[in-house]
């Protein structure tokens, strides 16, 4: 039978990322800590990670860390169930750099007010972060597949939209014989990172059926910053259109493609594990979508 103890002793190692850390947040010596770990992955037969700086966890660490999270969250809802409360435990989840830019902070404000549960976001592309719930690093997340993860669901919250804007000035400066398609790819642009070139390069064949090109791309990964610069004049940029509704209808910003919009499907997943505050952060998260994606 597992050592639960111990597990939970390497669980806080592979969170805090330092044996020292955990055992101050378990109220034990290091040496009491290394030792829980080391009979761990002696009744293991293997290594559960590799002691460098950042600690890396092996694949049977990995798979660990995910059960001792679910054992944590089926703990959570008994006590809530029998006692009204559940633990201080942190839950996990990932969600990409637009989501949190635009609607994510309501879906944190509003499951605040109905749970005390403290959330801690990880920021990843729409494409990755299911596989960080796959790997157990987060208990869900907000991804662009719908194919929910073994002992998970999955549900629709329905289409981030993306439009390609400007402002007047650059406008004025880039189209002087009036707005074109095929003039895009020589314009200074915008992307956020290396995973954001998928996108901008899919917007170009999608919906303006040109050959994709991101060679006049700045990076710019900052999602305050990436706005800033696109209202400075500077460049163009694929933006949500949730995130620039009052400069658009201000005029600050163009739409230089109004009918040729990109909609990316966004998917909310977690582990099915009948515990209420993962429900209730579902349900707040269906709630907000309702009214701001397609």
């Amino acid at each position: 039978m597992l050592d639960y103890q111990a597990a939970y002793c390497f669980y806080q190692v592979a969170k805090l990322q330092s044996f020292e850390a955990a055992a101050q947040a378990l109220s034990l010596t290091q040496s009491a800590v290394s030792q829980k770990v080391k009979r761990l992955e002696h009744s293991f037969g293997a290594p559960l990670l590799i002691r460098e700086r950042p600690i890396r966890l092996t694949s049977l660490g990995e798979h660990l860390v995910t059960h001792i999270q679910k054992v944590l969250l089926l703990e959570d809802g008994l006590l809530e169930l029998f006692h009204g409360s559940g633990s201080e435990e942190p839950l996990s989840i990932a969600v990409n750099n637009d989501v949190l830019a635009t609607w994510f902070v309501d879906v944190l404000s509003q499951f605040s007010d109905v749970d005390s549960t403290i959330l801690q976001v990880k920021s990843q592309d729409q494409s990755k972060t299911r596989e960080l719930l796959q790997r157990g690093d987060v208990m869900a997340c907000v991804c662009d597949v719908g194919a929910p993860v073994s002992g998970g669901r999955s549900v629709s919250l329905g289409n981030m939209t993306y439009e390609l804007v400007a402002t007047p000035e650059f406008v004025n400066k880039h189209f002087p014989n009036g707005i074109n398609e095929t003039a895009v790819t020589k314009l200074p642009s915008l992307i956020y990172d290396e995973h954001d070139i998928a996108l901008w390069r899919r917007y170009q064949q999608e919906c303006l059926w040109i050959e994709a090109d991101t060679r006049k791309s700045h990076w710019y990964p900052s999602s305050h910053g990436f706005v800033a610069l696109v209202k400075s004049g500077t460049v163009c940029a694929l933006i949500p259109s949730v995130q620039i509704k009052e400069e658009l209808s201000s005029g600050q910003l163009i739409s230089l493609f109004p009918n040729q919009r990109l909609e990316v499907p966004l998917f909310w997943h977690w582990y099915e594990l009948g515990n209420p505050v993962l429900e209730r952060l579902t349900k707040v998260v269906q709630s907000v979508t309702r009214t701001v994606l397609l």
